[in-house]
Formats: C-alpha cells, sequence, structure tokens
C-alpha cells in the first residue's frame, strides 16, 4: 500500500517541499543581493527597509502586526524598529488605554529616504529584473504568480496578499507627482517607475 498524505504519497510530498524549498531559498537570495545594493549606500539594512515599506503602506500600526505581516520574529521587528526611530525614520508610540502594544510611523525624513531609494532604483543592476525581463519580452507583462499568491493565501490570509500587491504605494504616488511636476506627464512616470517597484511586488 502507497503511503499518502492529503490526497498525495508521502514522497510527492517530500519531493514538492524540497523543491519549493530550494527555488524559495534562490529568490530570496538574488532579492536580498537586490535589496541590500539599493539600501547600503543609505545605510538601512533589508529588515529595516521592509519595515519601512510596510509602514508607509499601512500606515501607523502596532509592532507586532509589522512583524505579522513582514514573516519576523516580534522582537526581530522590534529591534530593527528601534534602530530607525535612532536614526530619525520612524517614530514608536504608546497610546493612552494600550500601552502593551507599541505603534510605529514614519517620519518625515523615514518618506523622503523612501523616495530617495525608489528614485536611486536601476533595473539593469537588478538580479530579478535580470531573471524576468526575458518573460516580460515574450508575454509583454510581468509574472503574477497566480498559484504562488494563491498558496500563500491560503497560509497567511489575504491581509499579506493586499499587502504585496501594493508595495510603497503612497511613496509611489508622492514620486508621480514629484516627477511630474518636472515637465513628465503621469503615463510616462508610471511607466518610468513600474520598472522600479517590480521586485517589491
Amino acid at each position: 500500500m502507497v503511503n499518502q498524505l492529503g490526497g498525495c504519497t508521502i514522497k510527492e510530498g517530500v519531493l514538492f517541499s524540497m523543491k519549493i524549498m530550494q527555488m524559495s531559498k534562490a529568490l530570496w537570495r538574488a532579492i536580498e543581493e537586490d535589496v541590500e545594493l539599493l539600501t547600503s549606500p543609505y545605510e538601512i539594512n533589508l529588515n529595516e527597509y521592509h519595515i519601512m515599506v510596510l509602514v508607509n503602506n499601512i500606515g501607523k500600526s502596532s509592532v507586532s502586526k509589522i512583524a505579522t505581516l513582514g514573516l519576523m520574529h516580534i522582537s526581530t521587528a522590534f529591534n530593527f524598529s528601534k534602530k530607525l526611530q535612532e536614526k530619525g525614520y520612524v517614530k514608536l508610540l504608546k497610546e493612552r488605554g494600550d500601552m502593551r502594544n507599541t505603534y510605529i510611523i514614519l517620519t518625515q525624513d523615514g518618506k523622503n529616504l523612501l523616495l530617495d531609494i525608489i528614485s536611486s532604483y536601476d533595473p539593469d543592476k537588478m538580479k530579478i529584473h535580470e531573471g524576468i525581463s526575458s518573460l516580460k519580452k515574450v508575454y509583454g507583462m510581468y509574472p503574477e504568480f497566480l498559484d504562488l499568491e494563491a498558496v500563500i493565501r491560503l497560509i497567511y490570509g489575504e491581509e499579506l496578499i493586499k499587502v504585496a500587491n501594493h508595495p510603497l504605494q503612497t511613496a509611489r504616488e508622492d514620486l508621480l507627482e514629484q516627477e511630474s511636476s518636472f515637465g513628465m506627464n503621469k503615463q510616462e512616470v508610471s511607466n518610468k517607475l513600474e520598472l522600479r517597484l517590480i521586485f517589491t511586488n
């Protein structure tokens, strides 16, 4: 008798898990290198950048929620939030009647930093863009990863998918307004920003 687990054999399940592990690790390695290249001139690391992107996206939030959406341990989110506060990019707050939770917001310096980072994005230097540019040429669009989205939605829920699909939205709108003031129409700016923002999608 063939051992089965959830409608597939144990062997199939193990082999699929190993494949996902290897592919995810390879993709994450490329993302880490891309983000490090993007953020190192500004002296922030990947975790700090990720926290700033999440806060920019969802607004004032508890550090515990940032940890959940950023798939971080709560201590990781809190420690890097404290470092960002020391640099002047975020503020950590307590609210009356809810002293157990610590809340985080972006400062104006933090918002300006995100705009600077987005503006410096060069797709020709990014491994993720290098890997998907050929697909874009063939299909006329970036991969949507719909099956991957479905798997993640089943594991972590809808809110995480919403955050993934709308990265840096506020910063993107600010940059659209900023660059359109220099004579570019919004469609031209939007096309320009598409490459800058794709790696965070």
